[in-house]
């Protein structure tokens, strides 16, 4: 490429002439960002994070193959597993949380908010009560009892992905009985 105004050769990088490409789709990111988000500053984060991403991996990128699809393809995988983690953080049982003590926090707070936080705990025992023997004895034996999964298989006389499978079971359960309630 020659300068006009000094005629000089000025080289362009593949990276440079790959960012100015990824650019030229920003503004379709971010509606395609907005429209997954529904909400602006976070459709910019998930643009921003996508260009990022696209960017480092710009050497896997097929050039014969569509850009724009490729980054659609990034974003919407992008946005999926930000959605997944947020939902696995829900699933999850807190073990303060499920243990008959009450969290040290607890001591600290308000009349009323420790009033709340002890229904609630009712709640989650009479609801891991309410579970199905095979997904009861798992909750109580790796959240009450603190064993591993090797250990509960050893209990239970069951193999270990079983015992895995029984938790995830559950935990859902446990929160969808919760959330209707």
């Amino acid at each position: 490429m020659v300068s006009k105004d000094t005629g000089k050769f000025l080289w362009k990088s593949v990276g440079d002439e790959f960012l100015e490409r990824l650019q030229q789709h920003q503004r379709y990111l971010f509606h395609l960002a907005l429209r997954l988000t529904g909400n602006a500053e976070d459709a910019k984060d998930l643009t921003q994070e996508t260009l990022w991403q696209a960017h480092r991996k710009s050497d896997k990128y097929v050039y014969e193959k569509s850009l724009k699809a490729w980054l659609r393809t990034m974003m919407t995988n992008r946005f999926r597993d930000q959605k997944r983690k947020k939902s696995l953080n829900l699933v999850t049982l807190d073990d303060a949380f499920i243990q008959s003590d009450p969290p040290p926090s607890l001591h600290m707070s308000s009349v009323e908010e420790q009033v709340e936080q002890k229904l609630l705990l009712e709640k989650v025992k009479q609801e891991i009560d309410a579970l199905p023997d095979i997904y009861r004895r798992v909750i109580i034996l790796r959240h009450y009892h603190g064993l591993s999964y090797a250990e509960i298989s050893k209990e239970l006389n069951i193999p270990e992905g079983t015992v895995k499978t029984q938790l995830f079971r559950a935990r859902k359960l446990l929160k969808d009985r919760l959330s209707r309630k």
